[in-house]
Order: C-alpha cells, then sequence, then structure tokens
C-alpha cells in the first residue's frame, strides 16, 4: 500500500498512464485542491477583460473559473501533461471553441510564444517541481504586462506536514520572486486542511 501511496504520488509532478489518469481524478476532487484554486483566483482580482496564463493547469479547474470571471478576456494555460490536456480541454471545451480559451502543451521553463502579454499569471502546487525557479519567473515575468500580478500558491503534502513546513515554502517562494526582479511581494496564508497553504503574490515591476 505504501509502495502504491508513493508511485501515485511520484505521478502529481507529470501525470501519465493509468496512475496519471488517478492522480487527476485526486486533483479534480480533493477539497483542498479545489479551495487553493479558488482562494488564489480571488486574491488575484481578475477583471472581465484580463489576460489570465495558467501554469500547471492539471485538469483546468482554475481555467474553467479564470474564464469565467475574464469574461471578455482571454484565458491561456500550459501543462507538460498531454494527459491533463486531454482532460482539461474536455473540461473547457465551450470556453476553447468560443475562443476564450486556449490551453497548450509546453514546459515553464521553455514557454511558447504568446501573441499578446498577461495581466494575471497563477500557478497552484507546481513551483516545488521547477528545478530553476528564478528562471522559470524570469521567464514569466518578461511575458505580463507592466504592473501584471502574479499568485503561487503551495500546499506542502508530504505526510507529517506542518504550518512551519508552509511559511518555509512562502518564504522560498517570495525570495525567488524577489530574485526575479518582481515587486510588492506578499504572501497570504490559506487555512484548510490538512495543513495550511501559502499563496505569495507579487507585481511585474513597471520600471
Amino acid at each position: 500500500m505504501r509502495t502504491m501511496k508513493r508511485a501515485i504520488a511520484q505521478q502529481f509532478g507529470k501525470p501519465r498512464g493509468p496512475l496519471g489518469r488517478l492522480a487527476g481524478f485526486i486533483m479534480r476532487v480533493r477539497p483542498s485542491n479545489r479551495l487553493r484554486n479558488s482562494q488564489t483566483l480571488d486574491l488575484l482580482h481578475i477583471r472581465p477583460d484580463d489576460r489570465v496564463l495558467e501554469v500547471g493547469f492539471g485538469p483546468g479547474l482554475a481555467v474553467a473559473r479564470a474564464a469565467e470571471l475574464a469574461s471578455g478576456g482571454m484565458v491561456i494555460g500550459i501543462d507538460h501533461s498531454e494527459l491533463m490536456l486531454r482532460q482539461a480541454r474536455r473540461r473547457n471545451a465551450k470556453a476553447i471553441s468560443a475562443g476564450r480559451v486556449e490551453l497548450l502543451l509546453g514546459s515553464a521553463d521553455a514557454l511558447p510564444r504568446f501573441e499578446g502579454r498577461f495581466d494575471k499569471v497563477l500557478a497552484v502546487n507546481v513551483y516545488m517541481f521547477w528545478k530553476d525557479p528564478v528562471s522559470v519567473l524570469g521567464g514569466l515575468r518578461r511575458v505580463m504586462n507592466p504592473g501584471g500580478v502574479i499568485a503561487l500558491t503551495t500546499q506542502p503534502r508530504r505526510r507529517g506536514a506542518t504550518a512551519d513546513d508552509t511559511r518555509a515554502a512562502a518564504e522560498r517562494m517570495a525570495s525567488s520572486l524577489r530574485a526575479a526582479r518582481f515587486d510588492e511581494v506578499r504572501t497570504e496564508i490559506l487555512e484548510m486542511a490538512p495543513v495550511p497553504a501559502a499563496c505569495v503574490l507579487a507585481r511585474q515591476s513597471r520600471a
């Protein structure tokens, strides 16, 4: 049983195959996952005309909500899992057909070419998978409009995780954002079970 749980946990970085489908199901139905996404979107204050980018959209839950909020704008998502891309495209089929959502296979450390820049960027529980987060964030900063806002949210999931782990994760994300030349870095602690999540927000420098 412990070996199976470990194998499933490893799928969250890049879901694929039968265990990847199970990981996608967990991401879709687990209450804390839904709450992390919804609270992150609330903190971004998405406006109707915003252009929004989600990095690592998984099964596409946040994409769907962001498209509702950016009703006159555009939501683009990238994920390096073909399985998650298929699931998210099915979930957001109507918005994709309407031209309000575009989902792409891609990696945070090798961003595809976008036609425009973004007002809001979010990445939920993916920071820990970035080998060079400062480089990734530098790339994201370059595709954002001046004054645009980015939100990085993480909830520690390892066995025995505590609120101290959440605070430590927030400090790492904040440090990476500052190193990537983002401004106005601030942390919001999101109370949820089994441990709090941290959402670190920052603004693209206007300089």
